[in-house]
């Protein structure tokens, strides 16, 4: 059983668009997402991106702070804890390239992006 209303999490999605990307070994670029269920499971059928682990696990805290915030009838994605960037230390530093994402969270009835939910724990 999951953590919130299964309405919630079948209406509203988690959204990592990727706002900059150079040389990137996983050829992510500009404008792909990474979609997550409120559960914090990633959408493949729903993402752009090609799947990084290391983007991944840089946003599974962020993922964890949505969660927690929604149940504290927050909304999830806080403003000051938003843009991430993969694991690559990037090409000026002996790397490969670097991945950097927005989060924000997506209506997935409308497509729209919204600040808060509907009808979460007040």
């Amino acid at each position: 059983m999951g953590r919130f209303d299964p309405a919630l999490v079948a209406r509203y999605a988690i959204v990592a668009r990727v706002t900059r990307a150079f040389f990137c070994a996983n050829h992510i670029n500009a404008g792909e997402e990474f979609v997550f269920d409120l559960e914090g499971r990633l959408l493949p059928d729903q993402s752009t991106a090609n799947f990084c682990i290391g983007m991944i696990s840089k946003l599974h805290p962020a993922i964890l702070m949505a969660q927690d915030r929604l149940a504290e009838g927050l909304a999830p994605i806080s403003p000051s804890f938003r843009h991430f960037d993969c694991f690559d230390t990037g090409i000026d530093h002996g790397g490969t390239g670097k991945v950097y994402v927005a989060l924000s969270l997506r209506d997935r009835i409308s497509g729209q992006t919204v600040e808060r939910i509907e009808g979460a724990p007040a």
